[in-house]
């Protein structure tokens, strides 16, 4: 296959760019929010309400609301809580409790080499990971990760985004954003149905299958796909010679 001009990549981030295994992940970041709201509400309800929000985020397409928006209506209502003071608990548990979390994220050796690689060449990053999480969290999760965030001219966060990966609209959203045409993007990441569905508006797909995540359900086949040499073997040959 012939190699594409890109405008622009999009990176995933969980098993792509850095590794955690979610697993544990989300029930420690669950039970962080619990502790600045304890006296509110208990922890089963919480957590149980906060996995029903993020596959709200993920299942169902909006458009008119950013995530955070649809995110804290929803736990307000299941919680039966006002919403702007489950906001101000969340905000405290980002600004004092997410340190904690730090031992949950690992570098992947090949990521500072990747983004290098595409600086190089001048060629836009976006650090595309799901936008369930704040912004202040994949901050921090790159912070851990040793990941430079100058790398990249946008990141998708719960907060400036209006749909979640695998929605096409989460791609076009990002291309419309870059005012670039989503066939002249390359998606990297890890994730056969949530990142290989930028297939479905045109974009380039690369599937990192170092750490390779499949889903139940809809599947696409990448246009690409091998271990984070073989990309970073690809993007030198691409842009560096």
């Amino acid at each position: 296959m012939a190699s594409p001009s890109f405008r622009a990549i999009l990176f995933d981030l969980d098993g792509t760019l850095l590794r955690v295994e979610m697993r544990s992940f989300i029930p420690r970041y669950i039970a962080g929010f619990y502790a600045c709201c304890d006296d509110l509400v208990e922890h089963a309800p919480l957590q149980r309400a906060m996995r029903a929000g993020i596959h709200l985020l993920l299942e169902t397409e909006c458009g008119k609301r950013s995530n955070e928006e649809r995110l804290f209506t929803f736990l307000a209502a299941r919680l039966q809580l006002e919403e702007d003071l489950l906001r101000a608990r969340f905000a405290r548990f980002l600004a004092t409790g997410l340190e904690s979390l730090s031992d949950e994220i690992f570098e992947i050796p090949e990521a500072d080499s990747l983004l290098k690689c595409c600086q190089q060449a001048q060629v836009p990053l976006v650090l595309a990971t799901n936008p369930v999480f704040p912004q202040t969290l994949i901050e921090a999760r790159c912070r851990w990760a040793g990941l430079d965030l100058d790398y990249f001219v946008l990141l998708t966060s719960l907060e400036n985004s209006y749909y979640c990966k695998p929605q096409g609209g989460y791609f076009t959203e990002v291309a419309a954003k870059l005012g670039v045409d989503p066939q002249e993007c390359l998606m990297v990441g890890n994730d056969t149905s949530h990142d290989l569905s930028a297939t479905d508006i045109g974009m380039k797909t690369w599937l990192v299958d170092s750490y390779l995540l499949e889903r139940d359900g809809l599947t696409w086949n990448p246009d690409y796909r091998g271990s984070h040499q073989d990309l970073l073997d690809f993007l030198q040959d691409h842009f560096l010679t």
